[in-house]
């Protein structure tokens, strides 16, 4: 799916918030994510794309460069987004303590099995990367802090599937399943035996099925009440690194999952 349809899909606002006094902000949360996907961009092209008035664009973007939030091509005339925007999500890593407990674990898991590690938690109805540690080998994946998994079609996603209860998990398998290689699972009844599987399990694996040469394992974080919620993975080629899908590094990719489940489970102890 193109990145501007998968804009608009997310970022859709409910007739009902039309009226509401939030309507402003939610505007320009919605240009701040466009350009944080696809940038940069002219006024004209964020209002054909996220369906709003270009008078209204061109006062929020202006409103998002004073607040220093956006920048404006001088020459061009076209927006993006300000290196301020680092600052809330180093601020985010800094404060949030699912990531701060991720990060050493997800060093030792990317050097045990010689791949890229990730955390990844469910934003809505978006599987965003919140932590990575790079492989220490030369090939990598080409995944990111903040870029997006597909949730049927990676390991980190199924694992967060298996996770939901029955209700959301309708939800976030409404729509058609995206086909990305000949791998991809798109019946949704054997994508419902798979999770079932993973549920039993306890871990999630994925050759080739988002992206050809690229395997993927991955198993749940969960917190004291037994909640799955957030998945880590290792992801790598599947030829020419020492990286394998097999039992030996799907059983550390487990271990690691416990051992961060373990190290956040503490605290929530600590708070009841």
């Amino acid at each position: 799916m193109k990145i501007q349809e998968n804009v608009k899909k997310n970022l859709a606002v409910p007739t009902k918030a039309r009226s509401t006094p939030y309507l402003s902000i939610r505007k320009a949360f919605r240009i701040i994510e466009l350009l944080a996907a696809h940038s940069p961009l002219r006024v004209t092209e964020i209002s054909q794309q996220l369906d709003l008035e270009k008078s209204s664009v061109s006062r929020l973007l202006k409103n998002l460069c004073a607040l220093g939030y956006a920048v404006q091509n001088a020459d061009r005339g076209q927006y993006q987004l300000s290196p301020r925007i680092l600052v809330l999500a180093q601020r985010y890593q800094e404060g949030d303590r699912l990531v701060r407990e991720a990060q050493p674990v997800l060093r030792e898991l990317a050097g045990a099995v010689h791949a890229s590690a990730h955390l990844g938690i469910l934003v809505g109805r978006d599987l965003i990367v919140v932590a990575k540690e790079p492989s220490p080998g030369r090939i990598q994946v080409t995944t990111r802090v903040g870029g997006q998994m597909t949730l049927h079609a990676s390991a980190l996603g199924k694992v967060i599937l298996a996770g939901q209860p029955e209700d959301r998990l309708e939800s976030l398998l409404a729509h058609p399943l995206t086909k990305y290689t000949k791998h991809t699972i798109t019946d949704m009844t054997r994508l419902r035996k798979a999770l079932q599987e993973i549920r039993q399990t306890g871990y999630a694996i994925e050759v080739e099925e988002e992206d050809l040469g690229v395997g993927c394992i991955a198993a749940p974080v969960w917190d004291a009440s037994g909640r799955w919620i957030a998945a880590i993975s290792a992801a790598g080629p599947i030829q020419g690194t020492p990286y394998r899908i097999d039992a030996a590094h799907w059983q550390i990719v487990m271990e690691k999952a416990n051992e961060l489940s373990h190290r956040i489970g503490a605290e929530f102890r600590e708070k009841e």
